[in-house]
């Protein structure tokens, strides 16, 4: 026995993520009444209050960048507010892929969707949104990027070698 109390325990149950050597213990929530017998979880907005803080790391206004910590509160309810700011932050992404020539081993569609997960660095702010997705494209709603790439296999080389090719991968 550790000499530690019933209450000591099950805080540090409820409050302590584990890394060991096979992997990561008590990632789970269990912040809500009725998990753990004679421990009084209920949810009180007072108690909240006191022991939630955000603590901002950094900021760079003209990166547009902040990052911050949310302390005493729960991971569940922490995951979000961060997919919620997430959606609120205005991106670009590539939409449309015509893919003339391709000779990889990926489908076009695979590709096309590869592609479109691939962050751009662009302002969305500098750019108008499009009113009509089967419209012309211009400078003021569109980024145009051309991929030209031509695998090549090495004179007398071995095809199962992945070292026998130029340009196999995309940098």
């Amino acid at each position: 026995m550790t000499g530690k109390s019933q209450e000591e325990i099950i805080d540090e149950l409820r409050t302590r993520i584990k890394l060991r050597d096979y992997g990561v213990e008590n990632t789970q929530s269990t912040d809500y009444p009725g998990t753990y017998e004679n421990y009084d979880d209920a949810w009180d907005f007072e108690k909240f209050k006191k022991n939630f803080k955000v603590v901002i790391n950094n900021y760079s206004a003209d990166k547009m960048e902040m990052g911050f910590d949310m302390i005493g509160i729960d991971a569940s309810i922490a995951n979000s507010f961060r997919r919620i700011l997430l959606s609120e932050v205005p991106t670009m992404a590539i939409e449309k892929v015509l893919i003339f020539n391709n000779t990889s081993v990926i489908q076009d569609e695979v590709l096309a969707h590869r592609l479109g997960l691939i962050p751009l660095k662009a302002d969305p702010s500098q750019f108008k949104f499009k009113s009509d997705p089967e419209g012309d494209n211009n400078q003021d709603d569109t980024l145009e990027y051309e991929l030209k790439i031509k695998c090549k296999l090495v004179k007398n080389a071995d095809r199962e070698d992945k070292k026998s090719y130029i340009d196999s991968k995309a940098k």
